[in-house]
């Protein structure tokens, strides 16, 4: 049976990951200045961690793929970040969510995973969610925009690897992997901030350090916790969520009313998470009375 706690802590993760816009925009700071600070932080805060449970790291043995998910998590947030600064929003939104369709096919291919035909239902509605919240950006195949999709595709390929590794990876407590993934991140990023010599203010330190902690180590930590009870499909239907917390963060902090489309696509996103939950939820078992 499948534990609801698992899919408790995928969505915590998509919503504390809806928020990252926000922190981002503060920190206003080069890309792979934010990525270096968030991942160097999460390391620092889960070696700390562990070293204060009296545990060291252990990998179970799986050294290879560890890393290999480190490189592929890594890689998700280069290109992403590249694709951003490349092309439009819309854009590199719309591409970069193909990462939980291909997630569900890796997953049937790789892990066996029989696809449902309560999730495919799932999936269209969140990519049609999808679809209307996005409606009211600007879309482009122009200039640099073709490059910054491909960025995207490219990031979306290395997010559903993160997935598939994470899945195979269960029997190693989350936080272990989620240190040794940021360990990875750090060593890779870390020749970009040497030569940049980036200026930084408080306020853009504190939002990247909060980026670090929350954001990563503790998100993460969340959504490999969960990925051990759930399903590889159902998780990554319930990521679109993500995109639904985020206009509700730029309401409250920002006052960005979201627009009619947007609140529609929501709902349907919030719809296809219900379901998906639901389907994992077994139905009450009925008893026969008898008569002696």
């Amino acid at each position: 049976m499948i534990s609801p706690p698992g899919y408790l802590r995928v969505i915590l993760a998509m919503v504390i990951w809806g928020s990252v816009s926000i922190f981002v925009r503060i920190a206003d700071q080069p890309a792979p200045v934010i990525v270096f600070i968030r991942v160097f932080t999460a390391f620092i805060a889960l070696s700390l961690y562990i070293r204060i449970r009296g545990q060291s790291v252990n990998l179970k043995g799986k050294y290879i793929l560890s890393l290999l998910s480190g490189i592929a998590l890594s890689l998700t947030w280069l290109f992403f970040f590249k694709a951003v600064q490349t092309t439009i929003i819309g854009n590199a939104v719309l591409t970069y969510y193909m990462a939980p369709i291909l997630s569900i096919i890796w997953a049937y291919i790789f892990l066996g995973e029989k696809l449902e035909k309560q999730s495919l239902l799932a999936l269209g509605m969140s990519c049609s969610g999808i679809g209307l919240i996005l409606s009211g950006y600007e879309f482009s195949l122009s200039g640099g925009d073709f490059l910054g999709i491909m960025y995207c595709l490219i990031a979306a390929l290395f997010y559903s690897m993160v997935v598939i590794f994470a899945k195979k990876l269960t029997e190693i407590e989350p936080t272990h992997l989620v240190t040794i993934q940021m360990a990875v991140s750090t060593l890779i990023f870390l020749p970009e901030i040497v030569s940049s010599h980036p200026i930084i203010n408080m306020t853009s330190m504190l939002s990247m350090v909060l980026l670090g902690l929350v954001h990563t180590a503790l998100a993460l930590a969340f959504y490999f916790g969960g990925l051990r009870q759930v399903k590889v499909q159902h998780a990554s239907i319930l990521a679109y969520i993500e995109p639904v917390s985020a206009p509700i963060y730029a309401y409250l902090l920002f006052a960005e009313k979201p627009t009619p489309l947007t609140l529609a696509g929501s709902l349907l996103i919030l719809i296809a998470s219900f379901l998906t939950i639901n389907s994992d939820i077994p139905a009450p078992q009925k008893h026969e009375n008898t008569e002696t």
